[in-house]
């Protein structure tokens, strides 16, 4: 099904194929624990749920989210009782709401 990667260090945005099992997101964006932020047309980015520990990390802002998120991440949709379905974003929308940020120690 159609998924969008974003990779913050490499600063870029593609569409990619996820298989639907749930423990491959976490090779996907290279974590071992991931954590959902929900976003508006039911998708959710999920994320690092560690990647602000990591040394050297990267970072990206969505548009209608507050917080920077950390670390390579992956948008999926959301059916109505919870279960992961294509990204309902285009490719065109994730770019327009993706900001790279700046780490400076």
């Amino acid at each position: 099904m159609k998924a969008i990667l974003i990779d913050p260090k490499e600063r870029t945005v593609s569409e990619v194929d996820y298989d639907g099992d749930w423990r491959n997101i976490s090779k996907m964006i290279d974590c071992d624990l991931f954590s959902c932020v929900y976003i508006p047309k039911d998708d959710s980015i999920y994320v690092d749920d560690e990647g602000l520990y990591r040394e050297n990390q990267s970072f990206f802002k969505w548009s209608t989210y507050d917080s920077p998120l950390a670390g390579k991440a992956l948008i999926l949709g959301t059916n109505d009782e919870g279960e992961s379905i294509a990204c309902t974003h285009t490719l065109e929308e994730v770019k327009q709401n993706v900001k790279w940020m700046v780490y400076i120690k």
